[in-house]
């Protein structure tokens, strides 16, 4: 999602006339991507200099000092937001059960939402864990995390001051990369509010987040409230019940035989063709009907 908005971001602040078109599919195209005479780019630098041959740039006044500013911060707040960012959405039991995962079950569509939730859940999981992998204590993670975060929050708005931008009178390259990570702490209404309620207590952090909001997605801030899409699909109902329950048993079933729990004799006399018994209850704890760059 950061990814996401990173790129939407850049292109915004650089004043490059694009189409934006909405994907809730995982399979439809790797994404974010630009879509141009060259072909579907995907890599932010490709997309920039693209962007930059069309004379589209939000980059242009920067001095060399300041691009390497940039860069200095893209690699700070990758240290110091990011792992924090994955750890509140994808780890943290109660906001990825209550928020994200139901977010995500809602707008992906089937019946991948049984899959991809689930799958971003481990994968960020093992992602946080690699982090600290001395520790087995989650409140120790979790507090490590929440004063990293602080601290290079603090940092942020000490360098913004009472800016408009963090390096003049327009938005570049380091806003998109900072307003990304700020707009998902800020907006996103996660049930531990530690890093919500620091971003709120430096109030130049809090109205440059609304002020680019209002100026460059003034639209979408209205849309992203109407987004939500029932869980309930009344008029196929019936038939998505019946899918889901097809689609979770030939998941068990394909992990069942792949684990040799299930085994299956294809020999030529099909009446000797032998089973054994699988207890999913004890084997298989659940199925998951569940839930990028710089």
């Amino acid at each position: 999602m950061y990814f996401i908005l990173f790129f939407k971001a850049y292109v915004k602040f650089s004043g490059a006339p694009v189409s934006i078109h909405k994907h809730s599919n995982p399979f439809s195209s790797h994404l974010p991507s630009l879509v141009c005479s060259e072909g579907a780019l995907t890599k932010f630098p490709t997309v920039t200099a693209f962007l930059r041959k069309q004379n589209y740039s939000c980059d242009y006044e920067l001095s060399p000092k300041q691009c390497s500013e940039v860069l200095a911060y893209e690699n700070l707040l990758k240290a110091k937001l990011y792992p924090v960012l994955m750890y509140l959405w994808w780890v943290e039991p109660k906001s990825y059960y209550d928020v994200i995962h139901t977010w995500f079950f809602k707008n992906i569509p089937f019946p991948y939402k049984f899959w991809y939730p689930g799958k971003y859940h481990k994968e960020k999981v093992a992602f946080v864990s690699s982090l600290y992998s001395e520790t087995d204590d989650d409140q120790i993670v979790e507090t490590e995390l929440h004063k990293q975060a602080q601290e290079c929050l603090t940092m942020l708005s000490n360098k913004l001051g009472e800016k408009e931008y963090f390096f003049g009178r327009s938005p570049t390259t380091i806003d998109a990369i900072i307003f990304s990570y700020l707009l998902l702490l800020l907006k996103v209404d996660l049930k531990v509010c530690v890093l919500q309620n620091h971003i709120k207590a430096c109030p130049n952090l809090s109205r440059y987040v609304t002020k680019i909001l209002q100026r460059y997605f003034p639209s979408e801030t209205k849309a992203s409230h109407d987004t939500i899409i029932p869980i309930d699909d009344v008029p196929n109902k019936g038939r998505n019940l019946v899918i889901s329950v097809l689609f979770a048993f030939t998941a068990m079933f394909g992990y069942a035989v792949a684990s040799g729990l299930v085994q299956v004799d294809m020999g030529d006399n099909l009446n000797d063709t032998t089973t054994e018994d699988y207890n999913y209850e004890d084997d298989y704890d659940e199925y998951e009907d569940e839930s990028q760059d710089p």
